[in-house]
């Protein structure tokens, strides 16, 4: 529509006036955000560094021919580097190499140039340290339930009968292990007591007598090699073979051929100690010991456990045991020589470094896993399905240490030498478990297929070749400790030595002491308690049912892995070198609710843990249980926690 010329008029005097308006308030905003642009606006001014480089040395015209003037120049060399890396260091495949010690520049102690000047060159030997370690881990559990749905008039037992129970089988299973590792040392001078009380307890260690049990002992060549349960294998058992049926690959939990069905589980718990502990911390070719000369390595594995299942008459269904343990040990040395150098002939240089005191490499672990894991079930299923798990716990205690040290080519120990590497290894179990069973039944109960696993590795390279002491290394000896740096001349011709030409001399005035120890404990409860209904599991057409009340696994693996090279170690003391391997088995039968006099325990009640982890044995109303049913309805009407 057309507007008359007035009205024209107006409205492009209203537009103009709106545009101009808003211009003006576009214009306020703008110059604040134009302000605050200006603040920034451009670059800044470069940053002004004054940059002065001084040199003590100056650059001169060309001068020909050669002007030295006469100076003494030193020059040091750590003569001493640290031993390479190894590839490998797993506890069944080893692929270990060759450690070399490295070699030296062809540099003789005194050189004259032209005859203007002398140059002398000055070693220098890095001392080695000591190391000493300590590691306890302990995983305590109490996993005792009750879930009941239904009233079947069953008394049942209470859990502190079962923890007497698995108590009395852990004390069995102390007086069983007779392979103990050192006690912990209150101070440096007491790792060596210790130590040395520890190989005397082995050297005169008995097999205990104990009616039922399977003990092997040997001593000597007898221990080396693979041994199984006290047989000599070729290769050694594999553990995930081992493992019961619901942890193997494409097993598990459930019913049989995947059909429709129920799943009651109070088993299925795993309990594990793993420990690795490699060295290469001080080595030789040739080791002179003043004092006397100890290695030993000892291994000591024992399984104690009560599979003694029952089930009431009506169940119709025989619980054979199918729990098995397994005592696995290798015990092995294997050659390591030294790299050739490429230089031959004997040394040209001595090089000595010192230590007052002792020089020690000492690693204690020690794992516990304690665990109570009794369970009772009075159980009746209204659902197509249902899956009912009231256990499958996981305990882990893990170390992996390794260490590096260094290597020289003379060790020269002003007192005693003492190697020892100790592996103790305990599996206890309780599995003694009752089926109660209304009706009919014709399922599956699986109240065993347990495992109790040992594995222990010491894998030494390097073979030590023990011989008297000669005299011109015992006068060496004197010299070094009266605070001389040289070496007796019959030193520097033993053929040993051959192939180095600047010799490495470490002198250690006190003990050169490598104790590696490992302890290992498991210790399980499961003793349950399953009473079911059966019609209602049959109400359903090709319903099935799974019980699991056993298939737990106790394993302990450990390894020292002592790397070095192989060396004469002459001795001026006594001498003493043993392997020692000790497995033990044994099975208990005995009825557990007939275990529940605690007077006679111990007071460390379950051996390998402090008093405060055990529990005081219970008396009183929870030594029976009967299940309490709720009248109310149940909060999920869904029932999905059965479902």
């Amino acid at each position: 529509m057309a507007f008359d010329d007035k009205s024209e008029i107006i409205a492009h005097f209203i537009g103009i006036f709106e545009t101009n308006s808003e211009a003006a308030r576009l214009r306020t905003d703008y110059d604040k955000f134009r302000s605050e642009v200006k603040k920034f606006d451009g670059p800044n001014d470069l940053l002004n560094v004054n940059v002065q480089v001084t040199s003590p040395f100056a650059a001169n015209g060309f001068e020909p021919g050669m002007n030295i003037n006469s100076a003494s120049r030193s020059l040091q060399i750590n003569v001493a580097p640290p031993i390479h890396t190894l590839q490998d260091a797993a506890i069944k495949a080893l692929n270990i190499q060759k450690i070399p010690l490295g070699t030296l520049p062809d540099l003789p102690m005194d050189s004259q140039i032209g005859g203007f000047g002398a140059y002398s060159f000055t070693y220098f030997l890095q001392p080695p340290s000591s190391v000493a370690t300590i590691n306890i881990q302990e995983n305590f559990l109490i996993d005792d339930d009750v879930f009941a749905n239904v009233d079947l008039g069953i008394q049942f037992t209470g859990p502190s009968v079962f923890h007497t129970a698995v108590n009395a089988l852990a004390n069995t299973a102390e007086s069983l292990q007779i392979v103990k590792i050192p006690d912990l040392p209150a101070n440096g001078d007491a790792i060596a007591q210790n130590a040395l009380a520890t190989v005397e307890a082995l050297a005169t260690a008995t097999a205990p007598e104990l009616e039922g049990a399977t003990i092997d002992l040997v001593h000597g060549q007898g221990a080396t090699g693979t041994v199984e349960n006290g047989n000599s294998v070729e290769e050694s058992s594999s553990l995930n073979d081992a493992m019961p049926d619901v942890r193997q690959p494409d097993e598990g939990q459930g019913t049989p051929n995947g059909a429709p069905g129920h799943v009651v589980n109070t088993g299925s718990s795993t309990l594990v100690n793993q420990a690795v502990v490699t060295t290469n911390w001080l080595d030789a070719p040739v080791i002179a010991v003043m004092g006397d000369y100890v290695s030993v390595s000892a291994v000591g594995q024992v399984n104690v456990w009560n599979d003694t299942d029952t089930t009431n008459n009506a169940a119709d269904v025989v619980i054979p045991s199918t729990t098995h343990g397994l005592n696995s040990s290798l015990i092995t040395t294997v050659a390591n020589a030294v790299a050739e150098s490429g230089y031959t002939g004997g040394p040209e240089t001595v090089v000595v470094t010192r230590i007052e005191g002792d020089v020690v490499n000492v690693n204690y672990v020690q794992q516990y896993n304690f665990a109570y894991d009794n369970d009772v079930v009075s159980v009746t299923f209204s659902a197509t399905e249902t899956y009912l798990e009231l256990s499958d716990n996981t305990l882990v205690n893990q170390v992996d240490l390794v260490e590096f040290g260094f290597h020289y080519d003379l060790i020269v120990v002003g007192s005693d030498m003492i190697d020892l590497r100790v592996i103790s290894q305990t599996n206890v179990l309780l599995d003694t478990d009752s089926i109660h069973v209304e009706g009919s039944f014709s399922g599956n109960i699986d109240g065993s297929d347990n495992l109790l696993w040992n594995e222990a590795l010491i894998y030494q390279s390097g073979v030590n070749t023990v011989e008297d002491m000669p005299d011109f290394y015992a006068n060496t000896a004197s010299m070094l400790e009266s605070g001389s740096n040289n070496v007796n001349d019959g030193v520097l011709s033993d053929e040993a030595l051959d192939g180095t030409q600047v010799l490495r001399v470490l002198y250690i005035e006190g003990d050169m002491l490598d104790v590696q120890a490992i302890e290992q404990v498991n210790v399980l409860g499961d003793a349950d308690q399953v009473a079911l209904v059966s019609e209602t599991i049959q109400s359903e057409d090709g319903a099935n049912i799974e019980i699991i009340t056993g298939s737990n696994a106790l394993i302990n693996v450990a390894s020292i892995i002592d790397l070095g090279v192989d060396s004469t170690v002459y001795v001026g003391g006594d001498q003493y070198s043993d392997a020692m391997l000790y497995q033990a088995g044994f099975v208990s039968t005995e009825d557990p609710l007939v275990v529940s006099d605690t007077s006679g325990l111990a007071s460390e009640a379950v051996l390998f843990l402090a008093d405060d982890m055990i529990e005081a044995a219970q008396t009183g109303s929870d030594l029976d249980i009967a299940p309490v049913i709720s009248n109310e309805p149940p909060a999920d009407v869904m029932q999905s926690v059965l479902a």
